[in-house]
């Protein structure tokens, strides 16, 4: 395909950050009291919803703990500071072939989206973080979920970046590391590459209309043109 607009949907397509969040929920949970532990099966299971503030919510109950919102806000929150501290010091590589994806894009005057349900802090740190370095110049337009009233799955992210790019959907390429997030894209009718991540592999992207390990086995495979 010839795309006019390519759309990254999530944090994950740009980096792997799926364990520097698991580990600052722990972090989180660890220092409002609670007896909770995510080991990695029970986070890669927890990632098939998106929402970190769903996810709490639900476990509270399924717990019978009964935290409160006031409770949930303030965990996720300090999950968030944790990670994205973390993320902003240490840095983050790039995933295999994102950086070559935006100049390509670049120099064939291609818009290039960030089209997320993750809140801005999360997007801040990985452009901070990111390295090789990338930052909110490299986009045409940024979208998370303080634009948008439903999360993914939900497709009205992508329906916003549509209207605001004046685009149609098969003029765009959508990326998604997920399943839930994979369903948005699909949702609004745009063709869409999966590049699974190490915490969503074994997830469903049979609707996907490719999937490969990383963008750079996409771009390699020809099946994208400049």
């Amino acid at each position: 395909m010839k795309p006019k607009a390519i759309l990254l949907g999530s944090i994950g397509v740009v980096a792997e950050t799926s364990d520097i969040q698991r580990r600052a929920y722990n972090t989180a949970f660890k220092e409002a009291g609670l007896d909770w532990v995510w080991e990695v099966p029970v986070y890669k299971d927890l990632l098939l919803q998106n929402g970190g503030r769903d996810r709490l919510s639900r476990l509270g109950q399924k717990a019978n703990i009964g935290l409160s919102e006031d409770a949930v806000v303030a965990i996720h929150a300090r999950k968030t500071e944790l990670a994205c501290d973390e993320i902003e010091k240490l840095g983050v590589p790039l995933r295999e072939g994102v950086d070559d994806l935006l100049v390509r894009a670049k120099k064939s005057a291609l818009f290039l989206a960030f089209v997320t349900t993750t809140y801005r802090r999360n997007i801040d740190a990985i452009l901070r973080g990111s390295q090789p370095q990338i930052g909110l110049a490299d986009f045409n337009l940024v979208l998370c979920t303080e634009d948008v009233t439903k999360t993914k799955p939900d497709p009205e992210v992508y329906e916003l970046v549509l209207k605001r790019l004046g685009l149609s959907a098969n003029e765009c390429l959508a990326i998604e590391d997920s399943e839930t997030s994979l369903a948005a894209a699909k949702s609004a009718g745009i063709p869409t590459l999966a590049t699974p991540g190490a915490f969503t592999a074994e997830q469903d992207f049979s609707s996907a209309d490719w999937v490969y390990p990383s963008v750079a086995a996409f771009i390699d495979s020809g099946e994208i043109q400049f």
